[in-house]
């Protein structure tokens, strides 16, 4: 009868942890299943010592396989609490490794004296048992996942040593011929536990699909993001693309005078407008602009102005121009969106101007070497359908130069959420009122760039400059 248990229960053990060991391997993670083999390889020498001394009886082989039972079974405890820490997480504590050596210790000891020294094997045993309640209880506390299954094959394993001490104590006899209970309660337990690391493998694996399938539905929605993203930046390329072959360019001669246009949007599409337009009499007409917002909607307004721009302008006076735009865009019911405008006709050496909202117009008197400033208060376009718009009148001399712009470069602000300013423009503008027009034009976009310094473009800027020709 011994044989065969010695057969069976070694068997089981060994087989089992071969078991984990190999899930220990697909997934090195899971250290629990380390430790849980290795403690089944240690009891099953542990068992079939045990046996194999029973077997062969008082003699010296049995004296033998007694010491070898007694060198293998401190190691068998330590393994099993490492994977108690281990199956619920928990860290090792510092006086484990106390543990670990009252065992050494001891299990020393009873190797040179198997049966007299036990006894001192039992202490650091009796310590176990109870480091295994408290971290049992703890994990049921704590509410870890089938902490409960290992606390049943811990149970049952104290039963049967329960009906070991019994029948040690004569309390009890024999059940089924069973004389030795303690390798049955061994035999639970390890059932318990594998069915306990089989489950949490499974809960693992389950865990990590659902963040595989998690992460692979993140990776194909940042996929059509990104395909929405760079058909969003194709579009508003075409639209910037279209919007910027709506403004004329640079123009160096016209009529009697230098001409350059010049804009920097602070987005794809931009809510500034600037444009000309040449009469049959002659009558040079521009205009320069800024759409409320930016983006797209301020595109769309730059569009209607431009096409009012060139159905009217030669067919209305300023005034007219001004009030039939206003009047129509307030009809077309665009909401919070207007258009602050400036526009001038220039007959000759004639300038006329007047402005829906526009920063002041910049004339530099070549004679006088001087900047003079020309402010007109108005509504926006859109605002109302009619305002009293004024205009004023103003003589230009050979080689006299004039500025227009939006609010863009007046307000740009820098780290220290200062504007940039009119007074500052001004002084630009007298600075290098001999260079070109498009050379001044470059210096006061240089002058904004080193203003902000690295610090974000807030509103488009645009700019015209134009020269009476010596």
């Amino acid at each position: 009868m011994f044989l065969y248990q010695q057969i069976f229960f070694s068997t089981i053990a060994v087989s089992f942890g071969i078991l984990h060991l190999i899930i220990f391997l697909y997934n090195r993670r899971f250290k629990s299943n380390l430790f849980f083999a290795i403690f089944l390889f240690l009891y099953a020498l542990n068992i079939f010592f045990d046996y194999q001394t029973s077997l062969s009886g008082q003699t010296a082989e049995g004296l033998t396989y007694l010491r070898l039972h007694r060198a293998v079974m401190p190691y068998n405890s330590v393994f099993a609490l490492l994977f108690l820490y281990y199956a619920f997480d928990f860290n090792i504590p510092k006086y484990f490794w106390l543990i670990a050596a009252a065992l050494a210790v001891t299990g020393f000891f009873a190797v040179l004296d198997p049966i007299n020294n036990f006894d001192y094997v039992q202490i650091p045993l009796i310590i176990v048992s109870l480091e295994a309640f408290r971290i049992l209880t703890s994990a049921i506390m704590k509410k870890k996942y089938d902490a409960w299954i290992i606390a049943t094959g811990f149970f049952l394993l104290f039963l049967f040593s329960s009906y070991d001490l019994f029948m040690d104590l004569g309390l009890i006899n024999p059940v089924a011929g069973i004389v030795n209970g303690y390798p049955f309660g061994f035999l639970c337990l390890i059932i318990f536990a594998s069915i306990y690391l089989a489950r949490d493998f499974a809960r693992a694996n389950k865990t990590i699909l659902i963040k595989e399938r998690e992460a692979k539905k993140m990776e194909i929605a940042q996929r059509v993001l990104e395909v929405e993203d760079n058909r969003k930046a194709k579009e508003l390329n075409e639209a910037r693309e279209l919007q910027l072959s709506l403004l004329p360019q640079c123009i160096t001669n016209l009529k009697n005078y230098d001409f350059c246009f010049d804009m920097r949007p602070a987005t794809e599409v931009g809510g500034d407008y600037y444009d000309y337009n040449i009469s049959e009499s002659g009558e040079i007409s521009i205009v320069i602009g800024d759409a409320t917002d930016h983006g797209m909607k301020a595109g769309m307004m730059v569009s209607i102005i431009k096409s009012l721009f060139l159905t009217h302008i030669n067919n209305m006076g300023i005034r007219e121009f001004l009030n039939s735009c206003s009047h129509t865009i307030k009809q077309m019911k665009l909401k919070n969106l207007y258009m602050a405008l400036m526009l001038v006709k220039l007959n000759d050496h004639r300038l006329t101007m007047s402005s829906a909202g526009i920063p002041p117009l910049l004339i530099y008197r070549l004679e006088t070497n001087m900047v003079e400033e020309y402010k007109i208060k108005g509504m926006p376009l859109g605002a109302v359908e009619s305002y009293p718009y004024e205009t004023i009148d103003i003589e230009l001399e050979t080689g006299d130069t004039v500025i227009l712009m939006t609010d863009g470069l007046p307000e740009l602000f820098n780290k220290d959420k200062e504007s940039f300013g009119d007074e500052r423009i001004k002084e630009i503008f007298l600075q290098n009122a001999g260079e070109p027009v498009n050379e001044i034009v470059s210096k006061l976009f240089l002058a904004g760039e080193e203003w902000m310094k690295g610090c974000k473009q807030n509103d488009d800027i645009t700019l015209v400059a134009f020269r009476v020709k010596v």
